[in-house]
């Protein structure tokens, strides 16, 4: 009696201890992180907070297929050029933001990022197409020049990634603006920093890079203020990646676990009994089903199907199959010893 129980509180305990420990795994490993990359951080700390624009960068929505980026961003120009409020910005001088982008909307009732003395500078909305530069660069020769792979990344579900570029400039008209003549006027700018403001981009984690043009160097293109570029990378996150591995081991335990009860039934170690047809199929459908349950909706093809899903469904009804012909043709069942 004594030893069942032990058994018994053992049993518990380990069960208990599994099931922390998973939680624990799931609860620290990553479900969304979005930040600016080391390097790029210590660069734009060299810069008073009053003597630079801050970007505040807000990613909505990506999607994989079209490989376009949703986003909002404000920009919080120095004290001395612009009032803050809680929603936007009250400008104290002519402001120009040209951004680089396929879709933009400047929330200012015009079709480009000007703003006059004492207008609100609110959230400005765009949409940015991959170009992948971060993800697919590859050295051509010797020197610094880089090729592009052009390949479908999505098709690398769930380690695909993608990469983003945000360029820009902004400017303040100090003087000049109250004359047609352009040759009078003075314009100020101020190095750029990048600041994340994401809550939540379902499914994804990006991080932001300061880059540079071409025969320059990051700190040159911050530090003189006249353009800015970033760099935004993302990819799914690990969250993502534990749970498609959870569930491509249960993908392939049910094609394995049919193809082992048909070995079974194959070698006269368990009848060919319609309870097996049943769970065989059940298996099938279940798989199908989970399948468009994947976080992340992958589109049909993608390197987990073609490598665990689809061999595992194969193999689950090839087994159904095969127990099928046996239960139909075989007239009796004996157990060979």
């Amino acid at each position: 009696m004594h030893l069942g129980l032990t058994k018994k509180s053992l049993f518990w305990i380990i069960a208990a201890v599994v099931f922390i420990s998973f939680v624990t795994f799931l609860n620290a490993i990553d479900s969304g992180t979005y930040k600016l990359d080391t390097k790029s951080q210590k660069l734009q700390d060299k810069v008073d907070v009053e003597k630079r624009i801050n970007l505040d960068v807000q990613l909505k929505e990506f999607d994989s297929a079209s490989q376009t980026l949703k986003a909002r961003i404000w920009v919080s120009p120095p004290k001395e050029y612009a009032t803050q409020l809680n929603s936007s910005v009250q400008v104290l001088y002519e402001t120009w933001v040209d951004l680089s982008a396929a879709k933009i909307d400047y929330n200012n009732g015009l079709d480009t990022g000007y703003w006059s003395a004492n207008q609100y500078l609110r959230a400005i909305d765009l949409e940015l197409d991959t170009d992948n530069l971060e993800i697919g660069k590859r050295d051509n020769d010797k020197t610094d020049n880089f090729q592009i792979v052009k390949r479908d990344n999505d098709k690398w579900f769930p380690f695909d990634r993608y990469s983003v570029t945000l360029i820009g400039n902004t400017g303040f008209r100090l003087e000049g603006g109250d004359t047609e003549d352009t040759a009078d006027d003075v314009w100020n700018s101020f190095p750029v920093a990048i600041q994340d403001y994401t809550a939540s981009l379902s499914g994804w984690s990006a991080e932001y890079k300061m880059s540079s043009f071409d025969n320059t160097t990051v700190d040159s293109v911050f530090l003189d203020g006249q353009h800015f570029k970033a760099t935004i990378t993302i990819e799914r996150t690990s969250l993502n990646k534990a749970l498609l591995l959870l569930l491509g081991l249960i993908f392939l335990g049910g094609g394995f676990s049919m193809l082992i009860l048909f070995r079974s039934i194959l070698m006269s170690h368990r009848p060919p009994t319609l309870s097996g047809l049943i769970w065989a199929g059940s298996t099938a459908f279940t798989m199908i089903q989970t399948r468009t349950v994947i976080p992340g909706a992958p589109r049909v093809g993608v390197m987990f199907d073609l490598f665990i899903f689809y061999p595992a469904l194969l193999t689950c009804f090839i087994s159904g199959g095969l127990m099928f012909y046996h239960w139909i043709t075989k007239e009796t069942w004996s157990r060979e010893l």
